[in-house]
């Protein structure tokens, strides 16, 4: 009962200062909130595994190259044999992944993301087809009829969900195929799955003539482990089995150790983990700042509750009895703030969704509410209870009862140790306040970095659709040249169209990286190993004048330009100015290639300083060279075109004219260049602004705490500032008196952030653009913005001094 009374007792102390009880709660609540939404995203992209049954059990055994360590993939026979000889596991499956071409007699042709897994895959997950049957062992015979299970996705977007569609035959094309291979469709997944990279088509794997070769290493093996199995004993036993096989395959496997990972583990993406680090951290900071925060309002109150603790401790209250009663009131508020932080979690977790679903993430990651994130939340919203009440209740219950009951009592000592806890805690908000503001800073100018890039050329209204020709059908450079001139003629006819065109990479797309030679350069200037690199793009005449690109000197590709004794280039601005500044670089001649025998490009014209890099680590324009796309016709191309009309209009239109032209070629990759540089950049957008909220957070809790403190030093100071009044003090006296305080505790508070902002920020190097972790001007403007606002929070309560009267100062108890 004793608890039941102590928690009725602090909410009527709560009900009794609803203003007080507000900020607490909603400064708490802030804190709380903005910790789980960010363990809710922690927990859903290193904890939570695939989404089926026990899914810590699904590891990944993958192959380790030593001395290097890297690796990954195993050949089909070291499969078979971990397979046999593995007791760790309930069983292991492999799998590889490749882009197919999918058509049929009623639809067009389509690139889907496959996986060729072996027939114990989906047993080994606990998954079973939505509709038809799953792989049965008969599947992967050599004379097996060939089937295929399609995605819920794939099944909905081409097949409009209809049930017989299981039983119909389809053509499946391998890039490296030459021929279309019939396939039946025996089964449809469940929606959601995707397993093990988003797949929406799996095909029985069946070993070709090169799997049983042990140095093909091309398989991705998984597995479940056994009952009451661990990592480390997985661990121990592929190695012991890796270890004996490369005692009895020496040519192939020494050196080639194992090693059992979870399966969705991400901890060698660097620049995931530094983010996600980043941002656990600064919510810790928003917390604890929200903890010291309602510490000192506890604080600032426990003078006026002194008397009340000193007549409980006179009428026989143990300390322990008041620190209790003290630290259930403070409990109380946290879960009252826990439920506010709730509602928060649950809406930030939305809102990131919202932010990220467009960008492709693994189709397992999901952000759910489960039991490990309610109970990081339970144990915040109580260790925060504790962290702030635990100071201000030790501080009431070390009263001097006598002191206190006496008529006028101020409890001066308990006021100065209340004064020193204080300004320890503002010390360090202020601290925290900093090292948040820094970090959010660095993130922001990277974000700014990213989008401040001259790309060259204007990305409105700009789509790419990318094609690969299929050799067996295109098996000569002059197929490929052939098929481009037919597709461009058929594509500049149609109205709507402002210009279309025919490159290896897009805009902002990439390039291919070239060795670079230049012919007025002395032989040891040409060395391939140390030499000049470059980049080149293939592009067909009118590539330039389609897209709107003025050339700044010289002339365009023709159309007779790269055939054999016409070998020609552009260079971009920046190449130019690299290799030739100052001077023009028309009439001279480079190779882009070591041997010896390659053609010297003639330049025939300066192009525009168009961005091609596709990283948004590097968002400068690099030195580029244009080819004609006759000199270099690849396999692989993309169709870039402008116009005013919806993307899905211009989509349409340039699917319907390639299947006229080749009705098993698909259309893939088909996006806005706008759309493409947003979702590149949605990192740095999103986890930028993320940063950013949890600073200001910060910054708006550290320059109330301090205000308050301010105000409440103040007030216990009125007569003391009434005396120096009347005795004939300044304002400019009174002024540095309230300010002097706030002053020392901002220049500690910022030399202490300002050494943890530089520890921190390394953490963030590998994640931000254009701007080191010690940026000058952040170290520099951040601690001028923050000494600047809370020297504002302290002012208002100092000019409110200056108008008091002294009468009514003296007259003040």
């Amino acid at each position: 009962m004793g608890l039941f009374q102590d928690f009725r007792f602090g909410l009527r102390i709560l009900a009794r200062s609803p203003g007080f009880a507000l900020v607490a709660i909603v400064t708490l609540g802030l804190g709380i909130g903005a910790n789980s939404t960010v363990f809710t995203l922690v927990n859903g992209v290193f904890f939570r595994g695939l989404p089926y049954e026990n899914p810590r059990e699904i590891v990944s055994v993958r192959s380790l190259q030593q001395p290097q360590g890297f690796g990954g993939r195993i050949s089909w026979p070291d499969y078979q044999d971990l397979r046999a000889e593995a007791r760790s596991f309930r069983d292991l499956g492999a799998y590889s992944t490749a882009s197919v071409d999918l058509s049929d007699e009623d639809s067009f042709s389509e690139r889907v993301q496959a996986a060729m897994i072996t027939v114990n895959t989906f047993g080994l997950l606990g998954q079973s087809p939505a509709l038809g049957r799953g792989f049965t062992p008969d599947d992967a015979g050599p004379d097996a009829p060939p089937v295929v299970l399609i995605g819920h996705g794939l099944w909905r977007s081409r097949y409009g969900g209809d049930p017989a569609t299981v039983g119909r035959t389809v053509r499946v094309v391998f890039g490296n195929e030459t021929v279309a291979r019939y396939r039946t469709i025996v089964g449809v997944m469940p929606e959601g799955e995707g397993f093990p990279n988003g797949a929406g088509m799996w095909i029985p794997f069946t070993p070709g003539e090169e799997d049983p070769q042990r140095d093909r290493r091309s398989l991705q093996v998984f597995g479940r482990l056994g009952d009451g199995m661990t990592l480390e004993a997985a661990n121990t036993e592929t190695e012991t089995i890796a270890t004996s096989l490369a005692a009895a395959w020496p040519e192939t496997n020494e050196n080639v150790g194992t090693a059992v990972f979870p399966f969705t583990d991400l901890g060698g993406d660097r620049e995931i983990r530094a983010v996600f680090t980043g941002l656990q951290g600064a919510v810790t900071f928003v917390l604890l700042i929200a903890c010291a925060n309602v510490a000192n309002l506890l604080l600032s109150r426990a003078v006026g509750r002194m008397r009340e603790t000193s007549v409980r401790t006179a009428v026989g209250a143990g300390r322990w009895r008041i620190v209790r009663q003290l630290l259930v009131e403070s409990l109380t508020m946290s879960i009252l703030a826990g439920v506010l932080g709730l509602g928060l979690t649950v809406f930030g977790v939305r809102t990131f969704w919202n932010a990220v679903a467009d960008t492709g993430p693994p189709y397992w990651l999901s952000f759910p509410i489960d039991y490990q994130v309610f109970a990081y939340f339970l144990a915040v919203s109580v260790a925060s209870g504790i962290l702030f009440g635990l100071a201000p209740a030790l501080q009431v219950s070390k009263t001097n009862v006598n002191e206190n009951l006496r008529e006028g009592g101020r409890g001066s000592t308990g006021s100065i140790r209340a004064r020193r806890l204080t300004g320890a805690l503002l010390i360090g908000e202020i601290a925290m306040t900093l090292v948040l503001l820094v970090g959010a800073g660095l993130m922001i100018r990277s974000l700014l970095n990213t989008q401040r890039t001259d790309l060259g050329f204007d990305p409105a209204n700009l789509l790419t659709a990318r094609l690969t020709l299929r050799p067996s059908t295109y098996p000569e450079p002059a197929d490929r040249v052939a098929f481009a001139d037919r597709l461009l003629e058929r594509l500049s006819g149609i109205p709507g169209l402002e210009g279309v065109a025919v490159a290896s990479f897009a805009p902002a797309g990439g390039a291919a990286g070239r060795p670079l030679r230049l012919e007025d350069r002395e032989p040891e200037e040409n060395v391939p190993e140390t030499g000049p690199q470059t980049w080149s793009v293939a592009v067909v005449p009118g590539y330039f004048e389609a897209l709107g690109f003025d050339l700044r000197a010289g002339r365009a590709f023709d159309p007779t330009d790269g055939q054999p004794g016409a070998e020609v280039a552009i260079v971009n601005e920046p190449f130019a100015e690299r290799y030739w500044p100052g001077e023009s670089p028309l009439g001279r001649r480079i190779r882009i290639s070591n041997a010896e025998d390659a053609a010297w490009l003639e330049i025939v014209g300066v192009g525009p300083a168009v961005l091609q890099s596709s990283s948004d680590q590097d968002p400068s324009v690099q030195p580029t060279v244009y080819v004609p796309f006759r000199q270099e016709p690849g396999a692989s191309a993309q169709i870039v075109a402008r116009s005013g009309l919806p993307a899905a209009v211009v989509a349409q239109t340039i699917r319907e004219e390639v299947r006229r032209l080749d009705p098993e070629l698909p259309l893939y990759d088909i996006r806005g260049v706008e759309e493409m540089l947003r979702l590149r950049n949605w990192p740095y957008r999103v986890f930028g602004s993320l940063f950013a909220i949890f600073a200001l957070i910060a910054l708006v809790m550290s320059s109330v705490g301090i205000y308050g403190v301010t105000a409440y030093a103040v007030g216990q100071r009125t007569q003391e500032i009434g005396i120096r009044m009347a005795l004939g003090a300044r304002n400019r006296d009174i002024l540095l008196l309230v300010l002097r305080q706030g002053m020392i505790r901002i220049a500690i508070g910022l030399a202490i952030g300002l050494f943890f902002a530089w520890a921190v920020s390394r953490i963030l190097e590998s994640v931000l653009v254009g701007v080191t972790p010690t940026d000058p001007l952040t170290f520099v403007l951040i601690p001028l913005i923050l000494t600047a606002v809370t020297l504002a929070a302290c002012l208002i309560p100092a000019r409110r001094a200056l108008g008091l009267d002294p009468a009514d100062a003296l007259r003040t108890e």
